[in-house]
């Protein structure tokens, strides 16, 4: 007998009750703060690969908690850069610097931060609401799917994603293709025949996915960060003024709080989007519904309200996708995903239906993390300043030991590092070259998940699911999405390639666009 909705829940709040659970969220919620107020060359996919070695090994609701609890709050204290030293902080905080570096600048920083603080903690809890009304909407539906509908989804979402983590679509789709191709190594879980062997038993159970992202994420960031030198010869502007007029500045513009965190939703949900752009969407329709849209770029408290509060929100949106549909929608995800698979559970309908009191305990750790660091920017704003002028000479090294400790704790093997460093360096080319590196690891956390499906598929069906009107719909939506999208960006290129003008890059690498 399946559980009910309302016994899940509760169940799912009961879970944290434990201590175990509920210290190893504060845990998250420290490292995911401090991984928001560091220099860039952090970021979730970096703390996410470390720490996946690590947890997996632990109880399940417990490596949920650290995982889930990190990833809540990096948004909600992700303006200290672009406040205080105007420097774009990761990916869904760019907008931020637009406004919230002027009102740094003319003494309002704490201002600035307070309404950040504010207009986050409000987006991450309309974005986890949203979760929990979209999982009774979506049981229902799930008993309409069988196993041809998810692998088409999941193909959309990849290809999607593929085509909007980078510059230049045809690298995107190379890097998909190439993380596939990864995910075949190993013997095939439904016939057991051995695939790229090539008789080495390290290649038996395939390559880790945790050594791959750490890899692919942890080495390039490192030495970016030792290149780059990054906020070491900035100065931060005074942090001055009062962090309740930010709240009462947030609180006039509840309305477009909740405008914006519903943008944020949108984002998270729809395949390949992701955290580029949330914030310039929500900055772009802030921008555009103000009465005085000139005092956008001088300073005006509504230029960060909204892309800080569609930023937090866009989490729950993730979510919705990763544990409901089963596919992730940017590396984050993906490496949740991995931890979910490694703990035995399967994200997607079969998970809905027989493990809905653990979706329910992410919904609560989700929520209560985002109050928990939202308090905790109000009550060490000015401590957690001090964080963002942490020496790139004390990072790098830490970084290095971590990302070395986490690749031999998977499974103790000394191969294992050679593999770390082997593809550390493919991480920096693929970086150097523009190939984006989540599309190779949604390709990979997704290959073994298609090809599950795909088979349960050819063996249900035959090659008639391919006439089931859901797949021919979404197959049709896919191929409208992924032609549009290319059209859009080879178009963007070509217009962008005659209005270019010579530049000069700083450091020995140019940052690309593909962290989210």
């Amino acid at each position: 007998m399946e559980t009910s909705l309302f016994s899940a829940a509760a169940q799912g709040f009961v879970n944290l009750l434990h201590f175990k659970i509920f210290v190893a969220m504060l845990i998250g919620v420290s490292i995911g703060t401090f991984t928001a107020v560091a220099p860039q060359g952090l970021g979730m996919p970096l703390v996410y690969a470390i720490a996946l070695p690590i947890v997996i090994k632990w109880e399940p609701l417990t490596g949920i908690a650290l995982l889930i609890g990190a990833s809540s709050v990096s948004a909600i204290c992700a303006a200290y850069l672009p406040i205080l030293f105007g420097i774009p902080g990761g990916s869904g905080s760019q907008a931020t610097v637009l406004d919230g570096y002027p009102m740094g600048k003319r003494g309002e920083g704490r201002r600035a931060l307070g309404a950040s603080f504010m207009a986050g903690g409000m987006g991450s809890l309309i974005g986890t609401f949203t979760l929990v009304l979209a999982i009774p909407v979506t049981r229902p539906l799930i008993y309409l799917m069988g196993s041809p509908e998810p692998f088409v989804v999941m193909l959309w979402g990849l290809s999607m994603v593929a085509v909007l983590a980078g510059r230049r679509p045809i690298k995107g789709l190379i890097a998909a293709a190439f993380g596939l191709l990864l995910a075949t190594v190993g013997q095939q879980a439904q016939s057991g025949v051995m695939r790229f062997v090539f008789d080495q038993p390290y290649l038996l159970d395939g390559i880790s996915i945790s050594i791959i992202a750490l890899a692919l994420f942890g080495i390039p960031s490192a030495l970016d960060l030792a290149l780059t030198k990054l906020g070491v010869e900035q100065q931060p502007v005074p942090l001055k003024g009062s962090l309740f007029d930010g709240v009462k500045d947030t609180l006039r513009e509840w309305w477009l709080v909740v405008r914006c965190s519903f943008v944020g939703v949108w984002v998270g949900i729809v395949p390949g989007l992701g955290s580029q752009v949330v914030d310039w969407l929500a900055y772009g329709h802030a921008a555009q519904t103000s009465k005085n849209p000139g005092n956008f770029g001088k300073g005006d408290v509504r230029g960060v309200i909204a892309p800080e509060s569609a930023n937090d929100a866009k989490d729950g949106g993730d979510l919705i996708t990763t544990l409901l549909m089963g596919f992730p929608q940017g590396v984050v995800t993906a490496l949740f995903i991995v931890a979910l698979l490694a703990w035995g559970y399967l994200p997607g309908p079969e998970m809905l239906k027989k493990n809905p009191e653990v979706i329910f305990s992410v919904v609560w750790i989700q929520g209560i993390s985002g109050i928990i660091g939202t308090l905790v920017g109000f009550v060490l704003a000015a401590q957690l300043a001090k964080l963002a002028e942490v020496r790139y000479t004390f990072m790098v090294p830490l970084m290095f030991i971590f990302i070395l400790m986490g690749a031999f704790s998977v499974n103790r093997d000394p191969i294992d590092l050679l593999v770390v460093i082997a593809f550390g360096i493919l991480g920096y080319l693929m970086r150097r070259h523009g190939y984006p590196r989540p599309a190779m690891i949604l390709g990979l956390v997704l290959g073994d998940l298609m090809e599950k499906y795909l088979y349960r598929s050819v063996a249900s069906y035959g090659f008639s699911w391919l006439s089931r009107p859901a797949v021919i719909v979404l197959l049709l939506l896919a191929g409208m999405s992924l032609f549009f999208t290319l059209r859009g960006r080879i178009k963007a290129n070509i217009k962008a390639k005659e209005e270019a003008s010579p530049s000069s890059f700083t450091g020995a690498m140019a940052r690309s666009e593909d962290e989210s």
